[in-house]
């Protein structure tokens, strides 16, 4: 069946070229000129620091458009949010003058609701099944929302699954939380949750989180062992409870208007070499979270969250709350607990 469809699909593309190279009267003209041989100094940003699996990410992708494009393609990389907020890198997408950006879920999720799905609390057992949840249906339908508003949505890279650091006593049941002054990413459903358990949620953008948590301003943070090593947030909190809440992750996103301008046959080389380079990241990160759960031990206290069945009871509330709001949410909410 492969073989019929390969061979069929060889004949169109055969028959395209043919008429393409015709004129109105069925004579023949030039192939339209399909910049063969163009060169491209593509650029990219993230808010993460060097030392984050993001940057490690950017810079395989990097070395795959060199090396699949023969050098045409390069990539030049901006960390740590040096070309402006998530919010700026939107609209240099929508303009062009950026070519690509690792986009925060929460972020995203203000601009198209469908993706909150992803901020929903305590949905994913664990890292290797809010990978998995990428390749569902509904997961990939938000993919295509992006395009509403000028940006492609190319794929999903997560970092991990967000735990908690916070000062003071660890939260380790749901009496715990109350009044706690706690540091999101942000997402309309998960700030709902944790109001809801009597904790004073806050969206908070990754470079203002050190200083924040370093005078007072919040006294936790939901983060994944990426930036607790990278960002050094070691520093400033006590304990990591290992509260699985939340997938937190990122799309790769690029300027739709750049990517369709163009030649198919160099967009080819472009999605080939940004599928190797996200599977590349994926088994690192799934490599490297025992390896930073480890490290981190000698750094903070790092705490098993013994209730999170309690914590499971109350995220149902929010469960039927945005289902009933949103029908790809639901879908997505059902196909991830099928698994």
């Amino acid at each position: 069946m492969k073989k019929t469809k390969g061979l069929l699909f060889v004949i169109l593309i055969f028959a395209g070229l043919t008429l393409s190279a015709c004129g109105d009267d069925g004579t023949a003209e030039s192939a339209s000129d399909e910049d063969e041989g163009k060169t491209y100094e593509f650029k990219m940003s993230y808010v993460t620091q060097t030392g984050h699996i993001w940057h490690k990410f950017a810079e395989k992708f990097a070395e795959e458009l060199d090396a699949k494009s023969d050098g045409r393609m390069t990539l030049d990389l901006y960390p740590a949010a040096q070309l402006g907020p998530e919010a700026d890198m939107v609209q240099q997408l929508e303009s062009g003058s950026l070519d690509f950006a690792v986009l925060t879920v929460p972020y995203l999720s203000t601009r198209f609701p469908e993706l909150d799905a992803w901020n929903m609390p305590f949905l994913f057992e664990d890292l290797e099944a809010s990978l998995a949840a990428q390749d569902t249906e509904p997961a990939q339908d938000m993919l295509g929302l992006l395009e509403e508003q000028g940006l492609r949505g190319m794929d999903y890279f997560f970092a991990a699954n967000h735990n908690l650091l916070v000062n003071g006593d660890p939260i380790t049941s749901l009496d715990d939380v109350d009044g706690r002054k706690l540091r999101f990413t942000g997402g309309e459903s998960v700030l709902d949750f944790w109001e809801g358990l009597g904790a004073s949620p806050i969206a908070m953008g990754l470079p203002e989180v050190y200083n924040a948590m370093q005078t007072g301003v919040i006294e936790g943070v939901s983060v994944d062992t990426n930036p607790m090593l990278s960002e050094k947030y070691h520093e400033i909190g006590e304990n990591y409870v290992l509260t699985n809440h939340m997938a937190f992750g990122g799309i790769v996103t690029g300027s739709q208007s750049n990517y369709e301008n163009m030649p198919k046959g160099d967009q080819e080389i472009l999605n080939e070499a940004l599928s190797e380079a996200v599977q590349w990241g994926e088994e690192k990160i799934v490599a490297d979270e025992d390896d930073n759960l480890k490290e981190l031990e000698d750094l903070v206290n790092v705490i098993e969250l013994k209730n999170r069945e309690e914590f499971i009871e109350e995220a149902e509330k929010m469960y039927e709350k945005y289902s009933e709001k949103n029908e790809l949410i639901k879908k997505f909410i059902e196909e991830v607990r099928e698994q």
